[in-house]
């Protein structure tokens, strides 16, 4: 099938973007999730405006504290790129593991985000990490934190992410990340668990953050269950009370690729390995 008849702009900066952009247009990013919503005109905008030509929107800047990416960071240069792996390991990971070669090169950080998909792994690292977006409009912009732009209708309709800022993680951060995948190359995964942790010197947990996609209609953190954990050894035991905590927050759904009974093992499983993966960098980074 192909798509229904659109008109077409490709403007060559923010400017001529906002002096445009009208409501009912769609923004063509990576276009990985859209471009087949067209073919199978389950999508038929009246303008398609492909901001691709826009400069600035690739930046990567890496702070002392922060790391800056512009909204069109490809996947793949996040996987690939020595200062997002040095600063922000666990998003390199993340990206490393989205959909196939083809969807890493033309995928992009803010359309991943702009597309909120309830089990991709990019919005969850942003939601683990507390990341903030940057966005936009003809007589405005706004910050807010990624977590937020991930229910319907959070964007507004001439919007548009611009950036995304994350925190960098320290040299004494370990991390993990997992996740379970149904078949098919363009598939997103059914389940995916992450989370850092920083270990104290007497060998206590002394910060903890984790986060689930695919289990919630949106990513969703520890958030301020992590205290009743912080100053505890990281034994199985205790593997297992985070483990309990992300499975009580879990509210899946049963589909054709899994059953909400299975997507909470599934949390279970990864949350212990992701765990294990984590405290052991925590360990060799405090050696």
């Amino acid at each position: 099938m192909k798509p229904a008849p659109f008109d077409y702009a490709r403007p060559r900066h923010l400017a001529e973007l906002f002096g445009t952009l009208v409501d009912g247009d769609v923004l063509l990013a990576g276009g990985q999730s859209l471009l087949p919503e067209l073919n199978e005109r389950k999508r038929s905008p009246r303008r398609l405006v492909d901001i691709n030509g826009i400069g600035g929107l690739q930046r990567l800047d890496v702070r002392p504290d922060t790391v800056v990416l512009g909204a069109l960071t490809r996947h793949q240069t996040l996987a690939d790129s020595p200062e997002v792996r040095a600063a922000v390991p666990v998003l390199s990971c993340a990206a490393a593991r989205v959909g196939h070669a083809a969807v890493r090169t033309r995928g992009t950080l803010g359309g991943s985000i702009a597309n909120a998909d309830p089990a991709a792994e990019l919005p969850g690292i942003g939601v683990l990490l507390g990341a903030s977006a940057q966005l936009r409009s003809p007589d405005s912009s706004r910050t807010v934190g990624v977590g937020e732009l991930l229910h319907p209708r959070a964007i507004g309709e001439q919007e548009v992410i611009v950036a995304i800022e994350l925190p960098r993680m320290t040299g004494r951060d370990g991390w993990g990340f997992r996740e379970v995948s149904r078949p098919g190359a363009y598939a997103f995964p059914l389940v995916t668990v992450a989370a850092t942790l920083r270990l104290a010197v007497d060998g206590t947990v002394s910060a903890l953050r984790a986060a689930v996609t695919g289990a919630a209609p949106v990513p969703y953190a520890l958030g301020d269950a992590a205290g009743e954990l912080i100053g505890r050894r990281p034994d199985q035991e205790w593997f297992g009370a985070v483990a309990d905590l992300l499975v009580g927050r879990a509210d899946p759904v049963t589909d054709l690729y899994a059953s909400a009974a299975y997507r909470r093992r599934l949390i279970r499983h990864l949350t212990h390995g992701v765990l294990a993966d984590a405290l052991q960098r925590a360990r060799e980074a405090m050696s």
